[in-house]
């Protein structure tokens, strides 16, 4: 009797600290077409059931992709709680303020599902919102935030190519900014991605996550290692998950995720939250990922 006290006991704790690692992962999503001029096709993913007022973001891949290569990062999002359209542009070899412009769009297309969607009307809240792109989709994403200002609360920037804007242009983001970067992309270079950090205000939160090896297509679920690798999948999506949990949300407790510096060739958060650290290193720490 014992035994099976202490064995339900433990696999309680199990089950609670997976739910605290996964971000609450509600296992099941809604996906639904939506339109957005300029898009060829728009996705909306968001968690069945929705009951809590909850955080949005955009979502896109990069120059010759579309929604289907950010898919399984758009699920997981979701699972997790958020709300998420994706998009593909009118034009996948188009320029980056192509993206810039569609993220724009996309921001307006969650408020506008937040007055008059049937089940997520009054679910989103409009002060939790964010950007996030892949590539082109990335500078898209990290442009769209300079121009929307307050209007976003955080950003993300997943190996950002950078084209027709300056490091400077990135000066007036005030959203907290979180750039990946893989140490082995010949594409969005590290020393593209840098000068794209260094462009930040000092001002806001950022972060800046060099992963060792990491190609410029590890965050293609179609093709690239994402697909192929469910380690790095994970990795990606939980330094993104913990990073909206954190900003998005206040949840303190994924800071420890945020400082796994395990896996990294450079790692640096700068947290003006007044929650947590600021630091540069390529040791590795705890967390969930």
């Amino acid at each position: 009797m014992k035994k099976a006290i202490v064995l339900l006991l433990a696999l309680s704790v199990a089950v609670v600290l997976g739910y605290a690692c996964d971000g609450g992962n509600t296992s099941t999503i809604t996906q639904e077409a939506v339109s957005i001029s300029g898009a060829t096709n728009s996705q909306l993913y968001y968690p069945t059931g929705i009951s809590n007022v909850t955080g949005a973001t955009s979502m896109s891949a990069g120059y010759t992709q579309g929604l289907a290569n950010v898919e399984w990062l758009s699920k997981k999002l979701a699972e997790n709680g958020y709300v998420v359209v994706a998009f593909t542009p009118d034009n996948t070899l188009g320029y980056v303020s192509q993206w810039r412009d569609l993220h724009k769009a996309a921001i307006q297309k969650i408020k506008d599902l937040n007055n008059n969607h049937s089940v997520l009307k009054g679910k989103i809240n409009t002060a939790k919102l964010q950007t996030c792109g892949h590539s082109k989709g990335g500078g898209g994403s990290l442009w769209a935030s300079a121009q929307l200002g307050s209007t976003l609360k955080t950003t993300i920037g997943m190996a950002p190519y950078e084209e027709g804007f300056a490091d400077s242009a990135l000066g007036s983001i005030t959203a907290a900014t979180f750039i990946q970067a893989g140490g082995g992309d010949t594409l969005a270079t590290n020393s593209m991605t840098r000068g794209e950090y260094s462009g930040l205000s000092t001002s806001i939160s950022r972060m800046y996550v060099e992963y060792t090896g990491y190609s410029h297509l590890a965050w293609d679920g179609v093709s690239g290692e994402a697909a192929s690798d469910a380690t790095v999948a994970n990795r990606i999506s939980g330094d993104i998950i913990a990073w909206m949990k954190y900003y998005l949300d206040g949840q303190t407790s994924y800071a420890s995720t945020l400082s796994n510096t395990s896996g990294t060739a450079r790692h640096e958060w700068v947290d003006k939250s007044g929650s947590s650290s600021s630091s540069s290193s390529s040791s590795s720490s705890s967390g969930c990922n």
